[in-house]
């Protein structure tokens, strides 16, 4: 059983095992998936485009067994060859890929899927073949955006000026894809100064998709259901998973929770929001402050638990996820949590 977490999934993108040729990239950031197929589809290929093989649903939901097909035929010329298949939902191919977990095909297969559950056929096949392996791709941890932006910025050999880190870290972290563009587009602006500071922080990133996610959680945990409505449309107009969003809902409500502890032991909700690490970026911080009046500490942690519980749920149909998100948002606008002491 090979299924990798954490760093261990970079280190294999980097350096992937080649006794390991089917490998599944699957989960809500599908930035992060689409990138990482193509790091692997550059190594494995020995970045020789003729070498590459490119599949999608709608080829293989015709014929499943081209994939198969695929993978056994060696290329024309001679050198290295990999099959990548984008393929949002590949339950098609269920019967294919435990054939070719049983007896792999001459060349290796790269499968860039969704957000599939630990039930979904292929994810539980590839888990448990030994010749296969599964790896996640969730949004990215504070401590990840710190060494992207680190490495970007001395890529282009611009420094960081106290403080920016910290600000950038608070306006980043919902689709790794999106961080990255986000981060390079910092980057380029403060090559005139050589040095990203906060206020380029703020400019450059408050008008970010991030800043949508940020909006649909900070209306919705501070009770205003009509502009936590319009936000989450905003996102879907903008084609925004909706696994995305409610994580995104979900690691807010952690935020507010560690907020309301604070408060809970003394502080005022001004103190914990300005004393917030990753800082919280001030045009938000009237409806966090807000929002941390609304909820208690115990309330905070019983909606992480029903979003954690809601989140299978969104990898139904397209059209089930938005209106169920909807839900999910409106339900939270509306909520009458117990207050808790001041």
């Amino acid at each position: 059983m090979v299924a990798l977490k954490g760093g261990a999934v970079a280190r294999f993108v980097a350096k992937p095992d080649p006794k390991l040729p089917l490998i599944l990239l699957y989960g809500p950031d599908r930035g992060q998936v689409q990138e990482r197929a193509s790091a692997l589809a550059k190594t494995l290929s020995g970045d020789d485009p003729i070498g590459r093989v490119d599949l999608d649903g709608a080829t293989l939901e015709d014929d499943p067994q081209r994939l198969a097909e695929e993978a056994d035929s060696v290329p024309m010329f001679g050198g290295s060859k990999v099959v990548v298949v984008r393929m949002d939902d590949p339950k098609p191919l269920a019967s294919t890929i435990t054939a070719l977990v049983t007896t792999p095909g001459a060349a290796p297969i790269v499968l860039a899927a969704g957000d599939l559950k630990p039930t979904h056929p292929v994810r539980s096949r590839i888990e448990k073949a030994e010749t296969a392996v599964a790896l996640p791709c969730y949004a990215d941890a504070p401590d990840d955006l710190r060494s992207v932006l680190s490495a970007t910025a001395q890529r282009y050999a611009v420094t960081l000026e106290p403080g920016a880190a910290d600000a950038a870290i608070g306006l980043l972290g919902a689709d790794h894809a999106l961080s990255v563009a986000e981060i390079d587009k910092l980057c380029l602006a403060s090559l005139h100064t050589g040095a990203i500071s906060v206020a380029l922080v703020e400019d450059m990133l408050t008008d970010s998709a991030q800043m949508g996610l940020f909006d649909v959680a900070d209306r919705a945990f501070a009770g205003d259901r009509d502009g936590a409505l319009r936000a989450v449309q905003k996102t879907q107009a903008e084609g925004m998973e909706s696994s995305v969003v409610a994580q995104t809902l979900q690691r807010q409500a952690a935020v507010l929770e560690r907020l309301r502890h604070r408060v809970d032991a003394g502080a005022s909700p001004e103190q914990a929001v300005q004393g917030a690490r990753p800082p919280i970026f001030y045009k938000r911080r009237p409806l966090v402050t807000r929002a941390i009046t609304r909820w208690s500490a115990d309330a905070l942690r019983t909606a992480i638990q029903e979003l954690d519980e809601e989140l299978p749920q969104l990898r139904l149909a397209q059209a089930l996820k938005a209106v169920r998100l909807e839900r999910i948002v409106l339900r939270i606008a509306m909520r009458r949590p117990v207050r808790a002491p001041r």
